[in-house]
């Protein structure tokens, strides 16, 4: 029988229960090993110097004492036999080869036959590579268990399509999960979006749901909740840090694609789709949703765990739920966040309105915060401005003190520029970009560059015929202006100038075409 190769990390762990205080009877029931490969590298460890009356020293400086010390086992390289010394020579070139991430241990066999003529087992190649290189070595993982209420994990799975209850229609679904990861209670909701308020809305309602808030939760790297999935620097989304400082949580985002760092709630996903939605159907997400608090709490939340052995349900009652930081006394309002660039017209658009800020800030980047009430305006950290929030799309929140004075805006550079192209296209269309400046030069701007670009584009006699139309109507909408030129309309004014003739019996009941003259054009 082949003897079974202990792991670094089980070495480790054997260290470990050892210094706690197991014996040796109690670790080989964990583990499965024999009692003597136990004893073995528990002298190994007293040899580096671990001793229980001392604190445990972190796993690398464990590791490096222990094969300092360098005896037996995997902490040891294998001694040189005349195989080895048949594969010694051509070191420099294996380490070459492994620099391939595409490269395996059977494949450096292969070439070692193919290119060098080594003829050896591939058994032999293995152990070389992993004593001199520590290639094909198991990662080193440690199972971390933790307190009461100290973390929650959180994921997002794709679960297929379920009702729209509005419109009655199939949509794509998610599933939300957030599970304790002391007593293994979760909470699931299904969502039809991935977005910001969906993801913070689905927290505030697991809170509301566990009535309590867990230390620290570690949550994937999604774009609602990291901007840049970075370990070391993660760059919170705003709306999300808002929330965490809301609840006095802390968010501990987990590395780029390594679902195993929330190994307690990876899982639970396919155990929804399989446990939870396989061979049910509900009428619609509503339908799913209350099933799925009920399945959390009644059904799944009274299995014995796989892994504690225990119902998540009893555990979280128990032990966990009185562990857990109170709800803030009030509900979290989500915020929208939106960067904006501060156009010449001194505004930003913000959800399709218009917010204005100070001259100086033209140009610049900044961050606007929304929330039911008010729109607050910051430049990097700095609040600069607050408005009330815009009741409706297309709204103008213009506070006059933000523009310089008002003959100072009218002769601005760029107010100015328009004029005097406007009157290069012609004077018709002149007179229509001074019309459209008049009402207010900063905000009409735009309007007044998109008429110009028009003209560029359709030619001056187009958009002089166009600009005469308008001016005659007082029509100045730019949609009325973009679609006369793009559907090449009859740009005569019609308006006849001679009466018709008349009987005195038809005069009595007739009106003249003026009676009937509309100053206003209709445009569909």
């Amino acid at each position: 029988m082949a003897r079974r190769q202990v792991s670094m990390n089980e070495i480790v762990e054997i260290v470990y229960q050892w210094h706690q205080g197991r014996s040796i009877q109690g670790i080989e029931r964990s583990f499965g090993t024999d009692r003597k490969t136990i004893r073995k590298y528990v002298r190994l460890a007293q040899a580096a110097g671990i001793c229980r009356d001392k604190p445990f020293p972190e796993e690398a400086e464990l590791i490096g004492r222990m094969k300092a010390v360098g005896d037996g086992g995997t902490l040891r390289k294998p001694p040189r036999t005349p195989a080895r010394e048949v594969i010694l020579p051509h070191r420099e070139w294996i380490e070459e080869k492994l620099q391939d991430p595409r490269i395996t241990a059977k494949q450096v066999w292969r070439l070692l036959r193919e290119e060098k003529g080594v003829q050896t087992a591939y058994c032999t190649v293995k152990r070389y590579l992993r004593a001199e290189f520590e290639f094909g070595v198991p990662p080193v993982t440690v199972r971390l268990e933790v307190e009461p209420g100290s973390q929650a994990q959180v994921d997002f799975g794709y679960v297929g399509k379920m009702v729209d209850p509005l419109t009655k229609k199939l949509r794509k679904t998610w599933v939300f999960l957030m599970s304790l990861s002391y007593s293994r209670h979760r909470f699931v909701r299904f969502v039809f979006r991935q977005d910001s308020p969906t993801w913070i809305d689905c927290h505030r309602r697991a809170f509301e749901y566990f009535g309590g808030v867990p230390a620290s939760v570690v949550i994937d790297n999604l774009r609602s909740g990291v901007l840049k999935p970075d370990l070391y620097d993660p760059t919170v989304n705003r709306a999300y840090g808002e929330l965490e400082r809301h609840y006095g949580f802390v968010v501990d985002p987990t590395r780029l694609r390594t679902a195993r760092h929330k190994g307690k709630v990876e899982r639970s996903v396919p155990v929804v789709r399989q446990q939870l939605l396989a061979g049910r159907t509900f009428r619609d997400i509503d339908e799913a949703n209350e099933r799925a608090l009920k399945w959390s709490k009644e059904e799944i939340g009274m299995d014995v765990h796989g892994t504690t052995q225990r119902r998540p349900w009893e555990v979280f009652l128990q032990e966990e739920a009185p562990t857990l930081r109170p709800l803030p006394p009030e509900r979290f309002e989500c915020p929208q966040w939106k960067e904006c660039t501060v156009h010449p017209d001194h505004h930003i658009v913000f959800d399709r309105s218009y917010y204005s800020l100070p001259t100086r800030y033209i140009g610049r980047k900044v961050w606007a915060r929304g929330d039911t009430r008010l729109v607050k305006i910051f430049l990097e950290s700095e609040l600069i401005k607050i408005h009330a929030r815009a009741e409706r799309p297309g709204t103008w929140r213009t506070d006059p003190t933000d523009y310089p004075p008002q003959k100072l805006a009218y002769l601005m550079a760029v107010p100015a520029y328009c004029r005097n192209q406007a009157a290069q296209v012609g004077p018709k269309t002149e007179a229509l970009v001074k019309a459209v400046l008049s009402d207010h030069a900063m905000r009409n701007l735009r309007k007044a560059q998109a008429i110009l670009r028009l003209a560029d584009k359709y030619g001056s006699l187009a958009m002089e015929a166009a600009a005469e139309r308008a001016l005659f109507f007082g029509n100045f909408h730019y949609r009325s202006l973009k679609l006369i030129l793009e559907k090449g309309w009859d740009l005569k004014i019609p308006v006849s100038s001679k009466p018709l003739p008349l009987s005195a019996l038809g005069q009595r009941f007739l009106r003249s075409p003026e009676y009937f003259a509309s100053k206003q054009e209709v445009i569909s």
